[in-house]
């Protein structure tokens, strides 16, 4: 690589040469130089080497750095031994991009003169600038064994050991300029950033802070500490940090983007809409901003507004099947079933192996009871997604969704061998089993649930009715049920189930309390009302069964079970029937 390739390939340490280089070389005094600029020192040699760097040393105050190298070289040639000749014209060379040339003169002055601390100092910006990290660290490791308290030096090294990942080192070099200056803030900076890379957080947000006091309009390390907040999910310090970043710097588009985020983690919506049509404003053609502002009004049922977002970013970005899915979604919920489904073979003309859009096609046909054709789609999906779990899944489901229960097990169980911790992958087939009363294999598979995801409402709720209907476990079945309403309080499929444990420990009062909280919650359930036509009976109040078991039967008039006690208990079933 030559030397313009070297410079276009210069890692995130290499402005810091520009300092070394200012630092050693340069006479005109910048405020961002940490160190003073060197004076004409003695230098050894003719009269004439003595003249040509004075000359050039003038060259270099006026600016001139092409006639300040051309004379130090002149100097050179009648004092070649010269450290300090060689280090100036070196600091010259730097400047102008010349790095290779630079490198060769501060190496002859180290091997003249060992204890060349200049030398040191050029040569560890040169490698750094090189993306020769290590050698940077070892040239500002030689440099500090000449001067330990130099600070920019210190600077250098734990920088460049923050690069190379080693944080430890990068934060012992760190911690020991804060010793040498506690009030300098862009150590601090530095130092909270290896914390951050060592996932130290606590420690990254004090120095943070500790900067921020001292320069409270920093935004850089302001933004900083949004994000720590948000890795160590202090969501409501993060929110707090990116507003008073925006206070200072409206136009800071990340600092609004995260905080719209922020907005989306708490449902507010309405929040994040504000934010997003800020940004905008400021950046009408962002595609990323016209997208996310389309999932906001998607997500609050604005499907309209949503349309025109969508279609902005399809008009620019046709192969986008992320969007043009939401986009078929929309005609969904507006019942518009041929746009959604032209919307979707769009995607699967140019992405032929799109999982989703098969999905959500076949979805599109479910809900027009074509399984004929819901088939088909997911036939044609197998072939280039055989091994898909998720796919194996939702087979399964479409065939429950018939109630084709054995047919659906495989595919379940297909999906459970593909993707063993998938917890919902073995509650729907746990399910699958419940309707084909294989009582043993539904509580091996929902325990199973559990031991992956021990808080799974649903899961302990299925096992809990089942031992209470099989009147097994009572006990137990009870605690798992009590778990589920932890979970969800006012879940009606829950009450129930508790209603019906109660139903079997003999705790009838209790029993119908739950149940009637049930029936409040969902009064157009059959499985519910034939369970407080039950409790009525046990109570001996006959006629209020009876009516609660007509109301079940009404809902579901192929409950055999519900009718014969209908007509035990004195009731009438045909008129109810022919109604139906």
């Amino acid at each position: 690589m030559g030397e313009e390739g070297m410079r276009k390939a210069v890692p995130r340490l290499a402005p810091l040469i520009v300092l070394a280089a200012l630092a050693w070389g340069c006479a005109e005094t910048r405020q961002e130089v940490l160190l003073k600029p060197d004076v004409p020192g003695p230098v050894l040699g003719t009269a004439e080497s003595y003249q040509n760097y004075i000359e050039g040393y003038l060259r270099e105050l006026n600016g001139n750095l092409r006639a300040a190298s051309r004379i130090y070289a002149q100097a050179l040639e009648r004092d070649p031994e010269s450290p300090h000749l060689l280090t100036r014209l070196a600091s010259i060379l730097i400047r102008q991009g010349k790095l290779k040339g630079a490198e060769k003169l501060v190496r002859k002055a180290v091997s003249l003169d060992p204890a060349n601390s200049q030398a040191f100092f050029l040569l560890g910006g040169i490698f750094a600038a090189r993306g020769k990290l290590q050698r940077a660290v070892d040239a500002y490791e030689e440099f500090l064994k000449i001067k330990p308290d130099a600070r920019e030096a210190r600077l250098l090294l734990g920088s460049a050991y923050l690069e190379l990942k080693r944080y430890e080192k990068s934060i012992q070099n760190f911690t020991r300029l804060i010793e040498l200056n506690p009030g300098n803030f862009i150590t601090r900076y530095y130092r909270a950033r290896a914390y951050s890379k060592m996932k130290r957080y606590a420690r990254a947000e004090r120095d943070l802070k500790i900067v921020l006091r001292i320069r409270p309009r920093h935004t850089r390390a302001l933004l900083f500490l949004a994000r720590i907040y948000e890795q160590r999910k202090n969501y409501t310090a993060a929110e707090k940090s990116y507003k008073r970043l925006l206070r200072l710097n409206p136009k800071n588009r990340f600092a609004r983007t995260r905080l719209g985020q922020m907005y989306i983690r708490k449902d507010n919506l309405k929040g994040a809409l504000k934010e997003y049509e800020r940004l905008i404003a400021d950046e009408p053609n962002n595609l990323v901003i016209h997208r996310t502002l389309g999932f906001l009004h998607f997500d609050r049922r604005n499907f309209q507004r949503a349309l025109r977002e969508f279609q902005f970013v399809l008009a620019r970005k046709p192969k986008d099947d992320v969007v043009r899915r939401y986009v078929a979604a929309i005609y969904e919920e507006l019942n518009q079933l041929t746009q959604a489904e032209q919307e979707l073979q769009k995607i699967l003309e140019l992405k032929p192996n799109a999982l989703e859009a098969y999905i959500q096609l076949a979805r599109l046909h479910g809900k027009r009871k074509d399984w004929k054709k819901v088939n088909s789609i997911l036939d044609r999906a197998t072939k280039s997604h055989a091994k898909s779990d998720r796919l194996s899944f939702i087979r399964g489901v479409f065939l429950a969704q018939q109630k084709r229960y054995e047919e659906a097990v495989p595919f379940y169980r297909s999906a459970v061998l593909l993707n063993p911790k998938r917890a919902n992958y073995r509650f729907n087939l746990a399910v699958a089993y419940y309707e084909l009363h294989q009582w043993i294999d539904v509580e091996k598979m929902v325990r199973s649930v559990l031991a992956i995801q021990p808080k799974h409402a649903n899961a302990m709720n299925l096992l809990g009715f089942m031992l209470s209907e099989r009147n097994q476990k009572i006990d137990e079945a009870e605690k798992l049920v009590i778990g589920a309403l932890a979970l969800e309080p006012n879940n009606a499929a829950f009450l129930d189930s508790l209603g019906w444990v109660y139903y079997r420990q003999g705790k009838i009062k209790l029993a119908l309390k739950k149940i009637l909280h049930a029936v409040n919650q969902l009064p157009n359930d059959a499985v519910i009302l034939d369970h407080l036509g039950d409790i009525y009976l046990a109570l001996k109040e006959i006629p209020k069964a009876l009516i609660q078991w007509k109301k079940s039967y009404k809902i579901d008039p192929k409950s055999k079970k519900v009718r014969q006690k209908i007509l035990k208990y004195g009731g009438r079933v045909k008129a109810l029937s022919k109604k139906k």
